[in-house]
């Protein structure tokens, strides 16, 4: 199923097309990327879009330089709709969304061979939005640069042109993309096939080094880091995460550390550890204070009742473990976990 298409005009003049198949399509410069541009403004992950029944929504990933519509710079991680013929400037490069059920724009009829023209770009969203179709086929992107999304099919040959031959095939196992890594040599470079060929192979063996890299705040990010490297990040902390405890729940207390911390040996930080782990405040009851006949031993013991759906569901050593290591050294305690 086609949600429509954008139509691409690259910083070096070239034209492309890329066809939106997908549900989700992240755009930017990074080799892995569903719509790859070769533009320095253009952010590694720059932008996705999401595509579905109700249309297609275009979401700025919290660009560098920013994503426009026109003169408006989109807000960062928001749904943006798009309309059909909308403009979107990323950097250099300008992106027309064609809607599904749109109108495609015909082509201009070819022009006499005594006077070539030249093909009309995409114009700045600022002072023209509507894109010109070129002069001969829409968006056929120039031969002489490297190609980073799939050129749109040639339109079929008339009486007054005749059609082109083909290009032979490639050999079996000779890729015809070339590297992004291209754009980091001198510009003479820029149309050598065997260089472009050639540099994939170290693309495709750091491409997964500069992902992670690129990924790596997330792993300092104690709801964002793996399971495996929450217990790093606890070290840092002084915490022990016990193994016992389900992974949502080790990520929560890691976030509430520093705060529980500082209550640390008091009502409030044991409540707050309890909450943590079972989802429900408990109910503290010291028993020397405000009551009457209590005795010397009352004022150093305590009553912890946690009340819960169900008490099974509670592993009551790991509540024990909680409390020994929140609790004042001196205070002894009893534990309640009934259903309610």
């Amino acid at each position: 199923m086609s949600y429509g298409k954008l139509e691409i005009r690259y910083p070096d003049g070239r034209l492309g097309a890329v066809d939106l198949l997908k549900r989700q399509m992240a755009i930017g410069r990074a080799s892995d990327v569903d719509i790859p541009i070769n533009d320095g403004q253009v952010s590694r992950r720059h932008a996705y879009l999401l595509c579905g029944p109700e249309g297609v929504r275009l979401v700025d990933l919290g660009s560098a330089n920013g994503t426009f519509i026109g003169p408006n710079r989109l807000p960062a991680q928001q749904p943006i709709p798009l309309t059909d013929g909308a403009v979107v400037r990323m950097g250099q490069t300008l992106l027309r969304f064609v809607a599904a059920k749109g109108e495609v724009v015909a082509p201009a009829e070819p022009p006499a061979a005594s006077a070539p023209s030249a093909p009309t770009a995409l114009q700045h969203p600022e002072t023209e939005t509507a894109i010109k179709p070129p002069a001969a086929a829409p968006l056929a992107p120039a031969p002489a640069a490297p190609a980073f999304t799939p050129p749109p099919a040639p339109p079929p040959p008339t009486a007054e042109e005749p059609a082109e031959p083909a290009e032979p095939a490639s050999a079996p196992g000779v890729p015809k993309a070339v590297s992004s890594y291209l754009k980091y040599l001198p510009p003479i470079y820029s149309d050598d096939d065997f260089m472009g060929r050639f540099l994939l192979i170290f693309e495709n063996v750091l491409s997964p080094i500069e992902r992670t890299v690129g990924n790596l705040h997330y792993y300092f990010d104690a709801q964002m880091a793996p399971p495996e490297m929450l217990p790093w990040l606890a070290s840092w902390l002084g915490l022990a995460l016990d193994e016992r405890w389900p992974d949502d729940q080790r990520r929560a207390l890691i976030l509430a550390a520093v705060e529980l911390y500082q209550w640390r040996g008091t009502r409030r930080g044991l409540s707050e550890f309890l909450r943590l782990y079972t989802g429900y405040t408990p109910q503290i009851v010291e028993l020397g204070v405000g009551r009457r006949g209590a005795t010397a031993a009352d004022s150093f013991r305590f009553t912890v009742r946690i009340t819960v759906p169900d008490p099974a569901q509670v592993d009551r050593s790991v509540v024990e473990a909680i409390i020994e290591a929140e609790k004042p050294a001196h205070m002894g305690y009893s534990l309640e976990i009934v259903a309610g």
